[in-house]
């Protein structure tokens, strides 16, 4: 699946794009069905916060088959190799888990400037892909963007805690938020499972806590060409692949729902 011109124009403009129901039920499913399998096992890749809180699951293709799948997938692979060029790897999968009437948000930040950072990513070129599992809606702690934000690359940021995490994060001040959001609005896209947003690393964005009594998982799947690997990761590795710069090969498109060998 390619974008067409005015997605492509979109997302080089405003810095994302929103896909309504870019996956069948069938195949949200399929994952929903998959995180119920592993979302109890005790590994370092899937956390908790001191309350028990559950976090994400991180590195979520070494131990689920349909998530590795999913990682290939050409409606995921095949836009951001148009954006980025053809040989990419996954910089960072993971999912992130918002409870119930649960507490987790995340502070205004771009992503580019915790990889600069935190893994030494020479330039910040990786995009995001942020599937819906669940519907997301106002209520429930929706991803809100500033569009246009990534314009000027990286911004000043400062060191802060990443929400039920160890691992810091880069966060935007309030006197950046404010000019980007007087200029330019906030998004906050919301839709059924099976919906998707791709926004670049660059893009300034932030998400309240879950209000409703519905969960609301998100896929976050971050790009990013191989020739921009990072140099100097500093974090666990399932924080950020700092081995495998394989890039990756299409699977056909009924690859979450067809088990046939590829």
């Amino acid at each position: 699946m390619k974008l067409n011109e005015d997605q492509l124009k979109q997302f080089r403009e405003e810095g994302f794009v929103f896909l309504p129901e870019l996956f069948s039920a069938d195949e949200v499913a399929v994952l929903r069905n998959e995180i119920d399998r592993f979302v109890e096992i005790e590994r370092d890749e899937i956390m908790r916060d001191e309350q028990g809180e559950l976090f994400g699951a991180f590195a979520v293709d070494r131990y689920s088959e349909p998530f590795a799948r999913l990682l290939c997938h050409p409606r995921l692979l095949e836009p951001a190799q148009q954006i980025l060029g053809p040989k990419l790897y996954a910089h960072q999968y993971k999912i992130i888990a918002k409870d119930p009437f649960g507490t987790l948000d995340f502070a205004w930040h771009q992503d580019a400037a915790s990889w600069q950072a935190y893994d030494g990513m020479p330039q910040p070129l990786a995009m995001n892909y942020a599937l819906y599992l669940d519907e997301v809606t106002e209520f429930n702690g929706p991803i809100t963007l500033i569009p246009q934000s990534h314009v000027n690359g990286i911004l000043g940021a400062t060191d802060g805690p990443r929400p039920g995490g160890k691992s810091p994060l880069r966060t935007l001040t309030n006197e950046v938020v404010k000019d980007l959001a007087t200029s330019h609005g906030l998004v906050a896209p919301k839709g059924k499972a099976g919906s998707a947003i791709f926004f670049s690393g660059c893009l300034a964005h932030a998400s309240g806590p879950n209000i409703s009594p519905w969960t609301r998982y998100v896929v976050y799947l971050s790009y990013n060409p191989v020739t921009n690997a990072i140099t100097a990761p500093t974090r666990p590795d399932f924080y950020a692949e700092r081995e495998n710069f394989t890039p990756l090969e299409l699977l056909p498109d009924d690859c979450l729902t067809n088990k046939a060998p590829a």
